[in-house]
């Protein structure tokens, strides 16, 4: 786990210098190597624009599926799903973040403006031996974006006002939500220290750098120019596709060169994460093998550069490949870096899809504090089921058995709509006797909005209704109340019964 968040990290900073060694790009890996050792703990701050053309954006679509070869019914089937979307759609993300590379801690908040509306999204955190945090107002702030976009006329319970009024009560109450743990997900704290070490990464930052220039000296991209105070990265989608043919085809007439710089540099790394030598012996060994037999990774390097080629030059992939377009501008003022992109997709003339982002990174002062109190999504969820349970309750049961070899049935719990939040489907206990089916009594009424009670002195279950009780007689095993499938039709339900590719089927309707 260790070595490969490890790698992650530095494997980001390889694909942001876009693999070349000419001086523009060593340069931008250099800044970027600067960047990251003077900001081991930072703020950022930016600006994120997404312009959607839906209309524009369909035809994309059709397009690409006729050459694809998809008919046009196909084609008119596939786009059904978005025709209530139309027209140009924007929105904007304003965020600020806080990063201390040392622990692995990780801070946002963030704002999201659509349709001239501002959605406060809450924040959020990260850290790598607390966990994963949100807020309420984030959920909320998804809520009401969700609600905006579907519109008012779309008849849905999680529309209706009284459910939003009790959401956000709720939500008001769960100021920050723990989603997930890193106890929860098995790690120790001696495997988190070693993930998060307190010297940082900037031993590994300078080994990037090396690799590059040990593994591809003369190698170069041709996308990273010099520019006032940085440098600028441009490419589409076929100079990227035909990079990736190039790098495979300079690692296949250089595996010595690149398998040594790879062997240093993964050595740091292991290093770096308090890899055991029992590990890094295995990987020398590793290595060792793959330099003796270079003339495999000429053959894998090789074949993989020829699927490649073959995809590229297949018509649907060149489209796609012609209608990408991605340019980036980081240059440093002061002690701050200033970071410019633009991701786009075309069709012709037409702009489909535009990104633009800008964002200022300067070194931060306060660390990134953890919420001190929060609430389980345990605890959440079980509170969200009780809305569903009152604004969307259940209409039918249906219970499904007779699986060979199986014991238990399959209970499914209908509604009028899909839940927010439900556990609808569940395996449950069931009893044959003499030929006759019997169905948990409890599980099913109670699911229905029942209340049952237990009498000991007759044994017998009731269903209590404003005071009225209704006898249910059935069959007892293990504590439970068991009910022919017919006889809930003594409570008024409908029960439709009937067999479904050999399997029994009873569903109770209200």
């Amino acid at each position: 786990m260790r070595k490969k968040l490890a790698a992650l990290l530095c494997a980001v900073m390889c694909i942001t210098a876009f693999t070349g060694c000419s001086k523009a790009e060593l340069g931008y890996l250099q800044m970027s190597v600067d960047m990251l050792n003077s900001l081991e703990v930072c703020e950022a701050s930016g600006k994120v624009n997404v312009d959607l053309d839906v209309d524009a954006m369909k035809e994309y679509v059709a397009d690409l599926s006729k050459t694809a070869g998809y008919a046009d019914e196909k084609i008119q089937e596939s786009l059904k799903e978005l025709e209530t979307l139309k027209g140009k759609q924007s929105v904007v993300v304003d965020y600020s973040l806080k990063m201390n590379m040392d622990t692995l801690d990780y801070y946002l908040d963030m704002d999201m403006t659509y349709g001239g509306k501002k959605y406060d999204m809450g924040d959020m955190y990260f850290g790598m031996t607390d966990g994963i945090y949100v807020s309420g107002k984030t959920v909320w702030g998804m809520y009401e974006l969700t609600k905006d976009i579907v519109g008012a006329d779309e008849k849905s319970y999680l529309l209706d006002e009284n459910f939003a009024k009790e959401l956000k009560a709720t939500l008001d109450e769960s100021k920050y939500i723990n989603l997930i743990s890193m106890a929860e997900m098995g790690l120790t704290e001696e495997e988190m220290a070693q993930i998060a070490p307190n010297s940082g990464f900037s031993d590994l930052y300078s080994s990037v750098f090396e690799f590059y220039k040990n593994a591809f000296s003369g190698f170069t991209t041709n996308m990273v120019s010099e520019v006032s105070g940085g440098y600028k990265v441009q490419a589409d989608g076929k100079a990227v596709a035909q990079l990736v043919v190039d790098l495979l085809d300079y690692v296949g007439n250089n595996p010595d060169t690149v398998l040594a710089a790879t062997t240093t540099y993964m050595l740091d790394v292991m290093k770096a994460t308090k890899a055991s030598e029992e590990e890094i012996a295995e990987f020398k060994a590793q290595m060792e093998a793959a330099k003796a037999d270079v003339a495999s990774v000429k053959e894998t390097t090789d074949a993989v550069k020829t699927m490649i080629q073959q995809a590229i030059e297949t018509p649907v992939v060149t489209d796609v490949l012609n209608s990408f377009k991605y340019e980036a501008t980081i240059t440093k003022s002061g002690a701050a870096y200033n970071s410019k992109e633009t991701f786009g997709i075309t069709n012709g003339s037409k702009s489909v899809l535009k990104v633009t982002s800008d964002s200022v990174m300067k070194a931060g002062k306060d660390k990134v504090v953890m919420p001190t109190s929060s609430v389980s999504t345990t605890a959440l969820e079980e509170k969200l089921v009780a809305l569903t349970e009152k604004y969307n309750p259940v209409t039918a049961v249906s219970v499904l058995w007779g699986m060979e070899g199986d014991s238990q049935a399959m209970l499914t719990k209908e509604r009028a709509e899909v839940s927010l939040a439900s556990n609808d489907t569940e395996l449950t206990d069931y009893v044959v006797t003499e030929g006759r089916v019997y169905l948990p009594l409890r599980v099913i009424c109670e699911a229905m909005g029942e209340t049952v009670e237990w009498n000991k002195e007759d044994k017998t279950a009731y269903v209590v209704r404003e005071g009225a009780k209704t006898a249910m007689e059935g069959v007892l095993q293990d504590g439970k109340s068991f009910i022919s499938v017919r006889d809930f039709e003594k409570l008024g339900y409908t029960v439709d019964y009937k067999t479904v590719d050999g399997l029994k089927e009873a569903t109770v309707s209200k």
